[in-house]
């Protein structure tokens, strides 16, 4: 009976150096880590002090996925230009501030540019201004704010734009089926008028294909008369892929492969949507292109004393996995 104790007094000796070593690689890499952590603030304070100009990348958090994207596009090439890019987006949904709180803190850090992401062409924005009392420039996308002193807007090209949806929509019905437009009331202004009138010019040109625009879908719509019938729901905006997307699932019509979706946008809804393969196709902005035209309008403005008004940006479309 006395054996089982001996052991047990060897084993005790064993443990308590199991345990030192432990402590001793934990305490090991905490601090490689807090020395890399540490070196890498420090590289890029340092790579910030040599640089001259400080641009800030801004918009809400919803739009963040494609914020990050504008950031990379901007920093692509900052260097060329002596500058720094910063990304200021708030961390969460529920700490989304206003688009003028984003363009104070422009004026708290005195950046020499902001890059904006425009949620509202109604928002009514001061212009933030650097220490000495001189405007910041601002370079925007999204939604035009005319009431918004912007030395650059780069946005759609409304009449390329409806082509790809257009393009898109017959390739996904193989030129036989139904397509439906969603367009809302308030789209009559002429930059949507040159949309739908772009994108009902493709979808003519194929006898086979029947279409028609709509404000919403109803159960009727999503009926199929056969069951190779194939239907497309074209969405413009934002707004209405997430909203037609909800009413599929409402529905249970998610999953039916006859019904497709070409979805507009870029906000992390849209995205999870796609990575779901509720909506087949997401077209949108090239956010990184986006980025590095902003900064060269910035530039130039910098040197002429003045920019392109208007850019029309690059499109990107994402396809899903089925």
């Amino acid at each position: 009976m006395e054996k089982p104790k001996k052991r047990a007094g060897h084993f005790f000796p064993v443990l308590i150096t199991l345990f030192a070593i432990l402590a001793i690689l934990s305490l090991a890499i905490f601090y490689y880590l807090l020395t890399a952590h540490t070196k890498k603030a420090a590289d890029k304070n340092l790579l910030s002090e040599n640089r001259n100009y400080h641009i800030i990348v801004t918009g809400n958090y919803e739009n963040e996925l494609f914020l990050s994207k504008v950031y990379d596009g901007a920093n692509n090439v900052c260097s060329f230009y002596n500058a720094v890019a910063e990304l200021y987006v708030p961390r969460s949904q529920a700490e989304d501030i206003s688009s003028q709180s984003l363009f104070d803190y422009a004026s708290f850090v005195n950046a020499d540019c902001v890059i904006a992401y425009i949620d509202s062409s109604y928002d009514n924005i001061s212009t933030p201004t650097r220490y000495d009392g001189t405007p910041i420039p601002i370079v925007t996308t999204g939604q035009y704010n005319p009431n918004l002193p912007q030395i650059s807007f780069i946005g759609n090209s409304y009449w390329e734009l409806g082509k790809k949806l257009g393009d898109e929509a017959v390739a996904l019905l193989e030129k036989k089926g139904r397509a439906i437009i969603i367009s809302e009331d308030t789209m009559s202004n002429i930059n949507y008028s040159s949309l739908m009138n772009s994108i009902q010019d493709v979808l003519r040109e194929y006898e086979e294909i029947v279409y028609s625009v709509k404000e919403n879908i109803t159960p009727e719509d999503l009926k199929l008369d056969a069951a190779d019938e194939k239907l497309v729901l074209v969405c413009i905006t934002e707004e209405n892929t997430i909203r037609v997307v909800q009413t599929l699932i409402e529905l249970h019509q998610e999953n039916n492969k006859n019904i497709r979706i070409i979805g507009f946008g870029t906000n992390e809804t849209c995205q999870l949507y796609l990575e779901k393969n509720i909506i087949n196709e997401l077209i949108a902005l090239d956010p990184e292109k986006i980025g590095e035209a902003a900064i060269r309008e910035f530039f130039e403005y910098k040197e002429k004393g003045y920019a392109n008004s208007y850019i029309a940006a690059d499109v990107k479309i994402t396809r899903s996995s089925k």
